[in-house]
């Protein structure tokens, strides 16, 4: 599989203007902020990461945070789209026409469960490492398309997402009736996913790295050619490309061994005398 890595800006984790829920609780801002997510190969099991803003843990949950709820949508290929749907369960969005998802992986700092689309339900392993939240699905390696969002947390709602209304109030969210769920998500144009209520999936589209084999290749081809043809060296006394056979001239001698010359001179002089 490609892995993939994105960013995402900080900062954007109110939706369309969306305002928090005024219990006190909700006062620290960022824990719904998402900033990163990866999809890798380790050991040959697929892992997914996402890295929040912050993670406050006032309810002390046992994966290190307890205020946000993370919902990533998987989709394999777009020609099985219909297999769950266009509607996202919690977060409130649709997938674009002819997309849709087949497993869904909804992360609270409680535990991290996989959901299909009839509704069965089952508990994947999951753990807060540094600043990153790893989910290990029940799915093989591959090169999936991501529908990635985070809202805030609610135990008494099926898909842990807290609901939106207008006005709002201590435990909801105030945005505009029908609005979705989620604060923050994945995507180029989020302004635009809010308003049209559409979100479309992150992909690898091809290698990232085509540049860096083909540099490697063509360097491992020139050692290699360099041990098999070596570039010959001039013979000494021959002529040189652009130059002429030359005698060894003389070396000058330094400042110090002349004046020694020519004190050697004057004493073989006075001794012939």
């Amino acid at each position: 599989m490609i892995p993939l890595l994105f960013t995402d800006p900080l900062g954007d984790d109110h939706g369309l203007g969306y305002a928090y829920p005024t219990a006190a609780i909700y006062a620290e801002s960022g824990f719904a902020d998402l900033t990163g997510f990866q999809a890798l190969e380790r050991d040959g099991q697929l892992v997914l990461r996402v890295r929040l803003a912050r993670y406050p843990n006032p309810q002390a949950a046992p994966l290190g945070f307890s205020l946000a709820i993370v919902g990533i949508y998987v989709e394999s290929e777009p020609a099985n789209g219909a297999k769950g749907g266009q509607e996202l369960p919690g977060a409130g969005f649709k997938t674009p026409a002819g997309h849709g998802w087949d497993e869904a992986y909804l992360l609270s700092g409680w535990k991290a469960e996989s959901l299909r689309p009839d509704g069965r339900r089952r508990e994947v392993p999951a753990r807060k490492e540094g600043d990153w939240l790893e989910v290990f699905p029940d799915l093989p390696p591959g090169d999936y398309g991501y529908y990635v969002t985070v809202g805030l947390y609610d135990p008494f709602t099926p898909t842990g997402f807290r609901p939106v209304r207008p006005g709002g109030g201590s435990w909801v969210l105030d945005a505009p009736s029908g609005a979705p769920a989620a604060v923050d998500v994945l995507s180029d144009h989020q302004a635009q996913a809010y308003q049209s209520g559409v979100l479309a999936p992150v992909r690898a589209a091809s290698s990232p790295f085509p540049w860096a084999i083909g540099v490697a290749v063509a360097g491992f081809l020139a050692i290699v050619l360099a041990f098999v043809f070596p570039r010959p060296r001039p013979r000494a006394g021959k002529a040189v490309a652009g130059g002429s056979s030359r005698k060894p001239q003389p070396t000058a001698l330094s400042a110090k061994e002349s004046v020694a010359k020519e004190k050697e001179e004057d004493f073989d002089i006075d001794i012939r005398f």
